[in-house]
């Protein structure tokens, strides 16, 4: 969608429409939904007149980005500009320091709203600091905030159970998990969310348990799968499925930036295979994930190019991926732009703008 936006761009600039307020929002939403925030930021800096939507695009587009302190310079700014801060703008900010891991900035403006006469606490801003101090490892208070929302919702609770599968937290996710089921009884993302907290800290008797509980609800893990455009065709990869008409290049292209990789350092993680199996059978699942299978793919297709390599996945990247995809753009010298279900993961150099947070 990225290039049909910068066509849409092209035509907006040719008659005069890019500086109108309500286009050049658009725009910024494009961009930034498109893992393009210095476009967004373009587009925002040429506006004739600020707004407090294009500001909360703009705000809105770092989040998703993980560019948090940009965000926070422009919420600052909103007071000097006279924008009138809204509910909108603090759910962006919140996101904001969310993906950045910005706590105190987080806490400070969750607590400026707790405090304020004029704004009042919603759903949107709890899960936000939720999944903030939950990210951060402070589950305990993550959790004493969910206690403090009358009546909390499925956004809130999965939150914190997301929180607690990066931290491993058994005891809370189960926690967790009842009060989800108590709100919607066969909600299938909860069970595949625990189920994946026994896997990762080898609870394997709980992991059967639950496998064998979403077969009697008929409930469905949707697969890991990632999408990559080259020459303008989307391709898709699911993780093991070799069945794609390039596999071969695909598989020797795997094996070489496997090598190049090994030699800069990387050492496969196979805490992230979901699986009871032997320690050769894991390094070989890890192998064939679906964001690896694409950017081997796109690389295999584009040598001879310096463009970044841009893919989208439906999961939330595991971290031998991500560990891996750092090594790979160093190995390649080309950026890699990693859209996945939380956020933008913008890797170069070996390096990515999450941080390692996410």
């Amino acid at each position: 969608m990225l290039e049909t936006g910068k066509q849409i761009h092209a035509v907006l600039t040719k008659y005069g429409l890019v500086r109108n307020g309500f286009a050049g929002a658009a725009l910024i939403d494009l961009y930034g939904k498109c893992g393009t925030a210095e476009m967004a930021r373009s587009v925002f800096d040429q506006l004739i007149d600020i707004d407090m939507v294009s500001m909360n695009t703009m705000i809105y587009s770092y989040a998703v980005n993980g560019l948090g302190q940009e965000a926070l310079e422009l919420y600052s700014r909103m007071k000097d500009l006279g924008l009138e801060q809204n509910q909108v703008t603090f759910v962006a900010v919140l996101l904001a320091c969310s993906n950045a891991g910005l706590v105190e900035e987080g806490q400070q403006i969750f607590s400026y709203l707790r405090d304020s006469r004029e704004t009042e606490l919603r759903r949107d801003h709890y899960a936000c600091m939720v999944d903030l101090l939950g990210r951060s490892g402070r589950l305990e208070e993550a959790e004493m905030l969910v206690t403090q929302i009358k009546n909390p919702d499925l956004v809130v609770w999965r939150a914190l159970l997301s929180a607690c599968r990066v931290h491993g937290d058994v005891k809370m996710a189960e926690r967790a998990m009842k009060k989800v089921l108590e709100l919607a009884p066969g909600d299938e993302g909860t069970h595949v969310l625990l189920s994946n907290i026994y896997a990762s800290t080898c609870n394997w008797s709980q992991l059967i348990e639950m496998k064998s509980t979403m077969r009697e609800m008929k409930l469905k893990k949707n697969p890991a799968m990632s999408w990559v455009e080259v020459d303008r065709e989307v391709h898709t990869f699911m993780a093991g499925d070799l069945s794609h008409l390039g596999s071969k290049e695909i598989l020797d292209t795997l094996e070489e930036l496997i090598e190049k990789v090994r030699n800069l350092g990387y050492v496969l993680d196979t805490r992230y295979v979901l699986q009871d199996l032997d320690e050769e059978k894991k390094e070989t699942s890890l192998y064939y994930h679906s964001e690896k299978l694409a950017l081997a793919f796109a690389l295999s297709r584009t040598k001879n190019k310096t463009s970044s390599v841009r893919i989208l996945k439906n999961l939330r990247v595991c971290g031998d991926c991500h560990s891996w995809m750092k090594y790979v753009s160093v190995a390649v010298g080309r950026e890699i732009v990693a859209r996945d279900s939380k956020r933008y993961h913008h890797i170069k150099d070996g390096l990515c703008s999450c941080r390692d947070y996410w």
